[in-house]
């Protein structure tokens, strides 16, 4: 993007946050209801250059 060469690019850091939980709703028996979370993350890979 930045007119840079790939061959000199590296991965300077690279991590992953907890990003935002969907709460759901799982039916039981007898009327009763579970919640399920649905986790999700956030990936972050930083890249420097030689």
């Amino acid at each position: 993007n930045l007119q840079l060469n790939r061959d000199d690019l590296y991965v300077s850091a690279c991590y992953v946050d907890q990003g935002p939980s969907i709460k759901r709703i799982m039916p039981r028996a007898q009327g009763r209801a579970d919640i399920i979370k649905k986790r999700s993350s956030h990936i972050t890979v930083r890249v420097g250059e030689k």
